[in-house]
């Protein structure tokens, strides 16, 4: 209530239309929250977070945070050395979609953690490449990274 009376007497000089807009913006946030307007659009790299990690048997971790509401297509994962040579890895299962795109795919949700047959050592590093969507809303690029142990 005083933040309102603070904002009213902010606008004492201020032209009519822009007061009234200053005044009506918490107001229309509110009502965006109510009426359950979609939640802000996130980075590929906020939306899956990718981290290189040690693992406990000393090898190389991938480890993707994947947001609630989001998705990895489990196909779409490609994993190269610095030099850019294909990596072997052993993919998660996944589950099943019917994805309005690609039809029937795999996706990894949750914090799917990929083991490489690669000692973690500092500075190690690999190529990723990755797509990913936000269900029901969008699908983003595919996106290519490089990713760099550093402890």
């Amino acid at each position: 209530m005083a933040e309102g009376v603070l904002r009213a007497a902010r606008c004492a000089g201020a032209g009519l239309l822009a007061c009234a807009l200053a005044l009506a913006a918490p107001a229309w946030a509110d009502l965006a929250d109510l009426l359950g307007a979609p939640p802000a659009v996130l980075s590929a790299e906020q939306a899956f977070a990718p981290q290189l990690l040690r693992g406990a048997d000393g090898r190389l971790e991938l480890r993707f945070t994947i947001a609630p509401g989001h998705y990895l297509y489990r196909d779409r994962l490609q994993l190269t050395d610095a030099a850019g040579a294909p990596l072997a890895v052993t993919l998660p299962p996944g589950e099943p979609y019917d994805d309005p795109e690609f039809g029937r795919v795999a996706v990894l949700r949750g914090t799917p953690t990929l083991r490489l047959d690669l000692p973690a050592r500092p500075g190690i590093g690999i190529g990723l490449r990755y797509q990913g969507c936000a269900a029901g809303r969008l699908c983003y690029a595919p996106v290519r990274v490089d990713l760099q142990l550093t402890e």
